[in-house]
């Protein structure tokens, strides 16, 4: 293990892996520490190089008091990437960790060569949010959970109806690594403000990196139409869905979503090289957006907002004219 060094918060990361395969950089989600890659690095480890960190906010990570955003959590991708010594490497980011990789893929294109987007969603007010039904099947899920020893609520949104009820002791195994390492308050706090203000819709065209949309069948927490949102607004993106697992697929089904990104990896032609620099105005201008982040991002969601409900509005009716003569 080892941390960052130089400016910004102290991140703890660590590398695995076949150091001569192609790097891997692994984003995890929301306050969760990098622990929870522990299960399926093995199933990567003999052919790439892989690199997991805590993001700043969660785990063993510093956490500064103050709020978050995507573009700052994205710099410190970047960060990791430098204090591995690696130019560039294929991101793969799961929910939030998905979240911060989009943001990576825009900003820092010349460090990203394949883009892995694990039950994620672009954000915004035009990301589509779970059904009324799906959240009561998951609030209802967590009351009874409440009262279930041994089968906490969190399993209940992480993982299929199917896989808990299969392999119920492999499913209590996996929510350790959930776990491990709690945020802080102000480390939670943060990672929420950033996503409630991290929206990509408009810039998702911006993307170079060949992109493998991935989605558990029976996500309930992430709906999958935000896969097809995504897939469709990345140029080269290919969406590949993991029948009936939940939002936790690359737990629950680790065979079948390794076998999904090897078939999408080695189907491109070798090596997959990584994006071109931004040059110009938008690299100077790149410290500053990113220093502005929760701002910025809050006027982009302000702006998909009023374009959400411009679109929402009846036509205007044409007036009629006077019959003439």
């Amino acid at each position: 293990m080892a941390y960052t060094e130089g400016r910004g918060p102290r991140l703890h990361w660590e590398r695995t892996g076949a150091r001569a395969g192609e790097p891997i950089l692994w984003i995890t989600g929301f306050t969760i520490s990098a622990a929870v890659f522990d299960p399926v690095l093995p199933l990567y480890a003999d052919r790439f190089d892989c690199v997991t960190y805590d993001n700043r906010g969660s785990g063993r990570s510093a956490a500064p008091l103050r709020p978050l955003s995507m573009p700052e959590l994205a710099g410190d991708a970047v960060r990791v990437l430098d204090a591995a010594g690696l130019e560039s490497a294929h991101v793969y980011g799961l929910s939030m960790g998905g979240m911060i990789a989009q943001e990576l893929a825009i900003r820092f294109p010349e460090r990203v060569r394949g883009l892995v987007l694990g039950c994620s969603t672009p954000g915004g007010p035009r990301a589509i949010r779970p059904t009324a039904r799906e959240l009561a099947a998951l609030g209802g899920g967590a009351v009874r959970g409440l009262r279930e020893p041994g089968r906490p609520m969190l399993a209940r949104m992480l993982f299929s109806d199917e896989f808990r009820a299969r392999e119920p002791e492999r499913a209590r195994e996996l929510l350790r690594h959930f776990a491990a390492h709690r945020a802080r308050p102000h480390g939670v706090a943060g990672h929420w403000w950033a996503s409630v203000y991290h929206d990509t819709v408009a810039r998702l065209g911006r993307i170079q990196a060949p992109t493998l949309v991935l989605h558990g069948g029976a996500d309930r927490m992430a709906p999958i139409a935000n896969a097809r949102l995504l897939a469709r607004r990345i140029p080269d993106a290919t969406l590949r869905v993991v029948e009936g697992a939940g939002h936790a697929y690359l737990l629950e089904a680790p065979e079948a979503s390794h076998e999904l990104f090897l078939d999408w990896l080695d189907a491109r032609p070798a090596p997959v090289a990584a994006g071109r620099a931004h040059t110009g105005l938008a690299a100077r201008a790149e410290p500053f957006t990113r220093a502005l982040g929760l701002p910025v991002g809050a006027l982009r969601t302000g702006r998909s907002l009023a374009a959400l409900s411009a679109s929402r509005l009846p036509a205007p009716r044409r007036a009629r004219g006077r019959p003439s003569g």
